[in-house]
């Protein structure tokens, strides 16, 4: 495979310019002899966008980064942590090889890896990486994966997946079977390679639908970091018969670790009960891992606590619920959707305000009220039980 690398002088450059903006780096492009700035100004670009979501690959000096935009879509490291606690054994297979950032974390839990891309220069940098994080486990496949799966008798414990959602056209697909490569169509294939398969997606992928194009499911994973739900894991099994899936939230930190979760299944949340209350003395705020997910039901029984209306998706409790897999309030107060009145207990115009199930926006109620965001209040502006909107005064409750 062709050697790709950057020189000492380009490290140093990019060493020396890593917080300076790329597009003032390219129009000063004269002043640097001998470089190509404004390559090393899109690695400059993608380092930044990686800072915070790879930074083990950031600290790294030698690595080549991709185009922005491939650094903004692919795993971050403790998305690709979580994934390497879901995999072991002898072998691995990736038939989507891109950056390599979940094929480098889940190789180190195998012996071997193989890692396919069908873009030469892509394998090529990955090739180039691997090498400089001294993966030297994961053996670099510039080919298609399901043509080289056809023709080659490699057995492995784990396949892994990441299907591009963009059709030729570049336009964004919603079935799976529209993805590429096309998993669904593929599935027999792939299980004659290896029992188990862990297919990533987006989080805007609808689960039931993919449930129902999908054989031998087992689990579906719905991540969470941060504020955000990141991706969908879906894991299938060989020997998997049944079409009953068991549902894992997971809330990660920044190494990938869950410190909150919710298991549940289809069954468990048709057959639960929602209750309804106004609001008590606690409020709840499901992180949106947890809304995708669907477990609106079943958060009522298993935490003990109310829902305020049918489509508000906030809860409410009289006692603190611990272990809750979103944001946990304490209430001040509930009022009318009028600064006069808001302002008497926030005694001020800051404040932090969310909207659910209300008639106007964020934006524009901030604008109506010239409330300032921030500060130790939060505001939830909703629509109660008998339909009634109210706005919920609450503050972070002291642990």
């Amino acid at each position: 495979m062709e050697e790709t690398s950057l020189s000492e002088a380009e490290i140093a450059f990019i060493r020396n310019h890593r917080h300076e903006q790329a597009s003032q780096l390219i129009l000063k492009a004269n002043q640097f002899k001998g470089l190509d700035i404004k390559k090393l100004a899109g690695q400059i670009l993608s380092r930044q966008k990686a800072a915070k979501k790879l930074p083990d690959w950031y600290a790294n000096e030698k690595l080549i980064f991709p185009p922005a935009l491939s650094v903004e879509q692919c795993s971050s490291e403790a998305t690709a942590l979580y994934k390497a606690s879901l995999v072991s054994g002898q072998t691995l297979i990736d038939i989507t090889g891109g950056m390599g950032v979940d094929c480098f974390y889940m190789s180190q839990k195998f012996n071997k890896a193989h890692y396919f891309e069908m873009q030469e220069v892509v394998a090529e940098t990955a090739h180039y990486n691997f090498r400089q994080l001294a993966a030297d486990n994961i053996q670099v496949h510039a080919l298609d994966s399901l043509v080289a799966l056809q023709e080659n008798s490699i057995v492995a414990d784990w396949i892994y997946a990441d299907p591009a959602r963009r059709n030729e056209q570049r336009e964004k697909v919603v079935l799976l079977s529209d993805c590429t490569p096309d998993v669904v169509s593929n599935q027999k294939l792939l299980f004659a390679h290896a029992p188990h398969i862990l297919l990533k997606t987006s989080p805007l992928l609808d689960i039931d639908l993919a449930s129902r194009e999908l054989e031998n499911l087992k689990e579906v994973h719905v991540i969470g970091y941060e504020q955000e739900c990141k991706e969908l894991l879906f894991v299938l099994d060989r020997d998997h018969q049944s079409e009953d899936f068991t549902i894992h939230v997971r809330i990660l930190d920044e190494k990938g670790s869950a410190f909150k979760s919710l298991d549940f299944n289809r069954e468990t949340e048709r057959n639960a009960i929602a209750t309804y209350s106004d609001p008590a003395h606690y409020l709840y705020e499901p992180h949106a891992a947890v809304l995708k997910a669907g477990a609106f039901k079943t958060i009522c029984k298993r935490y003990n606590m109310n829902k305020l209306a049918v489509n508000s998706q906030l809860y409410t409790s009289e006692n603190l619920a611990e272990h809750f897999p979103g944001r946990s309030f304490k209430i001040v107060a509930v009022c009318k959707p009028d600064m006069k009145e808001i302002s008497k207990y926030i005694g001020g115009d800051k404040a932090n305000l969310t909207t659910r199930n209300f008639p106007a926006k964020t934006e524009d109620l901030r604008k109506k009220w010239k409330l300032r965001e921030g500060g130790d209040y939060y505001l939830f502006a909703t629509t109660l039980a008998d339909n009634s909107k109210v706005v919920i005064v609450t503050v972070k409750p002291a642990i």
